[in-house]
């Protein structure tokens, strides 16, 4: 036991009647200040006869025992170990106990952490979502039961956060977002709660009002943090903040609904002009009504599966041959008609339904491109799907599209996924290694819209980029004037010369057509050469092959 690293010590009767060299490296204790002594001597005052009764009945009853514990060391220091006992029989001793220590410290210094992180957003160390829903969760319980302990939530949202990322890079936003959350605090009372939501959100938790009033106070300490300019790069920069405000009331029955109605009223700040603050009032509760109307009507969409995936056609410009389709959903309404889904995915992407949305329709989609497949063995064919922010941030995205390539057998190189280009920009480095797992799957990506948001071109030599859909906007502008022909021939070489496919949409007529060809776009799409269609047109389009007007783009 001499050589063992552990701290070990042998008792007998309750006292200590040998301890080895770790013993006293580990507490401090010299061998003459050990020997002898009780073992009760060394736990914690207020768990003495708790602990050391539970350990002697679990040694007993087993044998052998393992916990993790607290020990006192020499100084009267808490030190955390990890403890074996086990029972000790000798002739000529009183029955007793071998107990050995180990130091896990370490150990337990990098749980606190990983709790820490795990409860907190790491670029301001503020509490994130998860933490704060359980202390709003709280507040809730408490004023359930004493009305005269009120809570209110303000939901903080930076007004025109992405220029400053492009103007000033993502690290000056980072600094940005580290100023706000200290002068957030500091606007603060000791038991409110700022968490960090995501990207440029935050959460505010005021505890113990009563009434607007009070929270108008703390409102405004908050919006004069945003008066003050922040120094950022050596620049003096002035940021706003659109912030909403939610007292708990009757109806609010989880902390979901209050921040909701926080959120809510955020989004009417910022239609104001932002730095400023709203609270929410019935007037909101009536367009929340009708947004929960709409919300209803788009679960009973799903729950009858009243939608459907359509497809558009794209087309090679050199040849007029077919290359693929854009997958777009369309809503079946009660008269039989089709119409698009646009609304509904926006509220859907708000409320989580999209993600549902996002597995039917890749699922769907596959299939009618295996269907395809069998049917005209030698094209290729590549199906194109839209991902909104919501959907390609979603920790279960690469999971799914290889669950839905194993089930269809579609070869990963015909599936090419849609990613707007103001997406990428928001929050490019966590967008990165998504779309690094995508590409490692196999599948093609896209950024969709691009040239409508200016963002930084590294970015298409960062991402495993496979093709970019321009903004419908550039193709029809370009033939108003030189300058905007100028803007759509650069990004078209650009695009060739990263070797990326230039894929043209919404072209509407045979001037915008005549000049994508010029410039030399490779693909397009739009009301031209076919509007999106149901699956068993878009199987008749396969069947001819190519544009039935393909002699125009000669």
């Amino acid at each position: 036991m001499r050589a063992l690293p552990e701290a070990v010590i042998v008792t007998s009767a309750d006292r200590v009647i040998y301890a080895n060299a770790g013993f006293t490296r580990l507490f401090g204790h010299a061998m003459s200040e050990t020997l002898g002594r009780s073992v009760m001597e060394f736990l914690v005052p207020e768990d003495r006869h708790q602990e050391a009764e539970m350990l002697m009945q679990l040694a007993t009853h087993r044998g052998r025992v393992a916990i993790d514990t607290v020990r006192l060391d020499r100084d009267g220091s808490r030190i955390d170990v990890s403890i074996a006992l086990s029972t000790f029989t000798e002739t000529g001793f009183e029955p007793g106990f071998v107990i050995s220590f180990r130091d896990i410290r370490g150990r337990k210094q990098s749980e606190a952490k990983m709790q820490h992180y795990a409860l907190h957003d790491v670029l301001t160390s503020l509490p994130n979502r998860a933490l704060f829903l359980d202390r709003l969760r709280l507040a809730m319980a408490r004023r359930s039961r004493r009305h005269d302990l009120g809570c209110a939530v303000m939901f903080v949202d930076l007004d025109k956060f992405k220029e400053i990322n492009d103007t000033h890079g993502h690290a000056a936003g980072d600094a940005l977002l580290i100023e706000v959350a200290t002068r957030l605090r500091g606007a603060l009372r000791p038991q409110d709660t700022a968490a960090r939501m995501s990207g440029d959100e935050f959460a505010i938790l005021v505890e113990n009002i009563h009434s607007a009033a009070d929270l108008g106070i703390v409102s405004e300490r908050m919006l004069s943090g945003f008066r003050r300019a922040f120094e950022l790069n050596g620049n003096s920069v002035f940021v706003g903040a659109s912030i909403g405000m939610a007292l708990c009331g009757e109806d609010h029955l989880v902390p979901e609904q209050l921040l909701r109605d926080a959120d809510f009223a955020m989004y009417r700040a910022k239609q104001k002009g932002g730095l400023r603050c709203e609270i929410f009032d019935t007037q909101m509760q009536i367009h929340l009504n009708l947004r929960r109307e709409r919300e209803s009507e788009l679960k009973d969409l799903l729950d009858r599966r009243g939608f459907a995936v359509w497809y558009q056609p794209f087309y090679r410009l050199q040849n007029g041959a077919l290359e693929g389709f854009e997958s777009l959903l369309r809503w079946k309404r009660q008269n039989g008609a089709y119409e698009p889904l646009r609304e509904m995915l926006a509220m859907a992407d708000g409320n989580g339904l999209s993600i549902l949305l996002n597995r039917e329709t890749m699922i769907e989609g596959c299939d009618q491109l295996e269907a395809w497949s069998r049917q005209q063995p030698d094209a290729q064919f590549v199906l194109s799907m839209n991902l909104s922010a919501r959907q390609l941030y979603h920790p279960e995205l690469v999971a799914l599209v290889s669950s839905v390539l194993d089930r269809s057998k579609v070869d990963p190189k015909r599936l090419m996924f849609e990613v707007s280009e103001s997406v990428l920009s928001e929050t490019p480095d966590a967008a990165l290694r998504i779309i690094e797992c995508l590409a490692e799957r196999g599948v093609r990506i896209a950024v969709d819209n691009f040239g409508a948001h200016l963002a930084p071109i590294n970015q298409l030599v960062r991402f495993p980029i496979d093709a970019i859909k321009l903004d419908p906007r550039l193709s029809a502008s370009a033939s108003d004037s030189a300058r905007q022909s100028a803007v759509l021939d650069s990004i078209v070489r650009l695009g060739r010369s990263l070797g990326l496919q230039v894929i043209a949409q919404g072209v509407e007529d045979q001037l915008q057509l005549n000049l994508l060809k010029e410039v030399g776009c490779d693909l397009a799409q739009g009301y031209l050469f076919a509007p999106a269609v149901e699956p068993s047109m878009a199987t008749q389009m396969i069947v001819q092959g190519g544009w039935l007007h393909a002699p125009l783009l000669a």
